[in-house]
């Protein structure tokens, strides 16, 4: 067998791609630009769309209009061109057979007292009325989920959805005793033999701050937004805007972040007339590959939601590595992140705002104006977290993304 030269064994190896230490084949790569972080595992950024829709809506099932049910505000929705819309009325009076209304026109007049003291044969088991409605209205281009608020006027109100089973803080024992019996559902399976559970469901803290015995009550706002480890995964969200435009839920976002909760932004209508999905209530925009129940579900459990203000009519990016908002990245501890966030409006016309970074409760790490952001994120031991604020010209809030999560790997 003849022998090689050290000069043709080069030539040889070379041919073969072995002197290339990247291991990326040629034209496809450069080594240099090798990614710092892990790589992005979800669905493909090219496939995700900005879908539209609303959260929090009430009918006479709870404390909403008296002549209402949850078909009425799924009809709304559809109607206004939204995407999806998530039912959750108040479970105080969901329970089978408690058919009562408490919606505030039931005592503002003796029809109005009938009209709620009167059961409709649906009424007698709202909860498989709902699932029943929501199956009705959904359709190619529209999904309705059922959903419930669980309503403790001490530790704060938690949308649920997407679950089998529903709980009553009012008679579990979590109206004003303890938070256990929430969390204590929420993980539980819901095949559990007579107890049930919450266990494929995922949820989101409504308005924080606005339900409360007081500040002197140590309970509030869920224990402070104490962090409960097993429930982290599934509590997806918190409400940044609430039936208006005020922006008043940020501190509580940056607390529960900086607790260890991991929350993506949304938005709840938090209808109780019959306005339901009005452009002037805020909206929250979901990205995924489709209008799927389970593929809404998996975006939300990633956390890839906006919240938006009403009016605005927005379409949010971030971009992060690769890695869309509501992801968590692991990375070289000696590198830095690139970090985009960008706005558009819908109807093509220029977003002329600002938008602003966040790491902390406060001030903004940056702000910059006109429709878009860069910043280079630095990696630590401990994990970071970072949101953008999308703004008016004036300051004026008009949406907020999810954050990003950093860590050394």
């Amino acid at each position: 067998m003849p022998r090689l030269s050290v000069p043709g064994l080069l030539l040889l190896l070379s041919a073969c791609g072995s002197s290339d230490p990247s291991g990326v084949a040629p034209g496809t790569g450069n080594p240099g630009a090798a990614r710092s972080c892990d790589a992005y595992a979800g669905p493909s950024l090219a496939s995700l769309r900005h879908y539209r829709g609303a959260l929090h809506e009430h009918s006479s099932y709870s404390d909403g209009d008296i002549h209402s049910i949850p078909a009425d505000y799924f009809a709304a929705g559809k109607a206004a061109g939204l995407d999806f819309m998530g039912s959750s009325e108040h479970t105080d009076n969901l329970d089978p057979l408690v058919f009562i209304s408490l919606g505030s026109d039931c005592f503002s007049t003796p029809d109005g007292l009938l009209t709620c003291l009167t059961p409709s044969v649906d009424e007698l088991n709202k909860w498989e009325s709902i699932r029943r409605q929501t199956e009705e209205a959904s359709g190619e281009d529209f999904l309705a989920f059922r959903g419930f608020e669980w309503t403790s006027d001490r530790f704060g109100h938690i949308n649920v959805f997407f679950g089998k089973d529903q709980t009553n803080a009012k008679t579990d024992g979590g109206y004003l005793l303890t938070m256990e019996s929430f969390w204590s559902w929420f993980t539980r399976s819901p095949d559990t033999p007579l107890l049930g559970g919450g266990g494929d469901s995922i949820a989101i803290f409504n308005h924080p701050g606005d339900k409360t015995l007081g500040d002197f009550d140590p309970g509030r706002n869920w224990w402070m937004l104490r962090h409960v480890p097993q429930a982290d995964e599934r509590m997806v969200g918190m409400e940044l805007f609430n039936g208006g435009s005020s922006d008043r839920y940020v501190d509580w976002y940056a607390l529960a972040l900086d607790n260890g909760w991991h929350v993506g932004a949304v938005s709840g209508e938090d209808e109780h007339g019959t306005n339901w999905a009005s452009p002037e209530l805020p909206k929250t925009v979901i990205l995924a590959a489709d209008l799927a129940p389970a593929t809404l579900k998996d975006a939300m459990l990633a956390r890839r939601m906006y919240a938006v203000v009403g009016n605005q009519d927005l379409v949010v990016e971030m971009d992060a590595e690769g890695h869309p908002m509501g992801s968590r990245l692991g990375c070289d501890g000696s590198a830095t992140v690139p970090l985009k966030v960008s706005v558009r409006r819908r109807d093509g016309s220029p977003f002329t705002g600002r938008i602003a970074l966040f790491d902390k409760a406060g001030e903004p790490l940056l702000r910059s104006s006109g429709a878009s952001l860069e910043q280079a994120l630095p990696v630590s031991a401990n994990e970071r977290w970072y949101y953008a604020r999308v703004e008016d010209e004036a300051g004026e809030a008009l949406a907020y993304t999810s954050p990003v999560w950093i860590r050394a790997r």
